[in-house]
């Protein structure tokens, strides 16, 4: 979600602001360029993050019904990311809307999950 979050604080006010501002500017495209490039990273580590979380809590405390759901949002997400990024090659359409969609329901899950 930050990815699409910085993208539109972009858009909408960084790119509106003025001269004087052009330090600040920097700073944030800087910021911008690098959650971007690495976003794919951060999408495997926390795939990853979340299956090691699992399989750790399923060993100790046993299954926790909203933990799996969130995992198996995670994981949907990130198989959506590779039909994305690997095999569809385009990085828009309807796909990408199911993947915005999928973040945001990833973070209600993991807040119903964590409360």
């Amino acid at each position: 979600m930050l990815n699409f979050f910085v993208k539109y604080v972009n858009k909408k006010y960084i790119s509106k602001l003025p001269k004087d501002k052009k330090n600040f500017v920097d700073m944030y495209r800087k910021f911008m360029r690098i959650l971007i490039k690495y976003h794919k990273l951060f999408g495997l580590v926390a795939i990853v993050s979340s299956i090691s979380h699992f399989a750790l809590n399923y060993y100790f405390n046993g299954i926790k019904i909203t933990g799996l759901i969130a995992l198996g949002i995670m994981i949907f997400i990130g198989g959506l990311g590779i039909y994305g990024a690997y095999i569809n090659k385009k990085y828009t359409g309807t796909w990408l809307k199911i993947h915005r969609i999928a973040a945001f329901t990833l973070i209600v899950s993991i807040i119903i999950h964590v409360i």
